[in-house]
């Protein structure tokens, strides 16, 4: 039996699977190591804090710079515009 395809792009998809995976092999080493549930929860908790920290603060990055590069092509732009006068 085939199953359909999500209409989920490849990047995605992987990104999905990598996630799982992921989860899964922290599973599997909880149960070897008899690791309280509490702590993995807390370890998976901090985990996705510290991701989102990392990508707001390369979002903030990122702004910064095409903000300076826009700065910086307006006041070209007008010392290029009072020469031309």
């Amino acid at each position: 039996m085939k199953l359909p395809r999500l209409k989920i792009s490849k990047n995605t998809r992987a990104t999905l699977v990598g996630l799982m995976i992921g989860v899964a092999s922290l599973w599997a080493l909880t149960m070897a190591y008899d690791e309280a549930r509490e702590n993995l929860l807390s370890f998976l908790f901090y985990t996705i804090v510290l991701l989102l920290l990392i990508a707001l603060g390369a979002v903030c990055v990122v702004a910064l710079i095409y903000g300076v590069k826009k700065i910086v092509r307006r006041l070209f732009a007008k010392d290029a515009a009072e020469k031309q006068e």
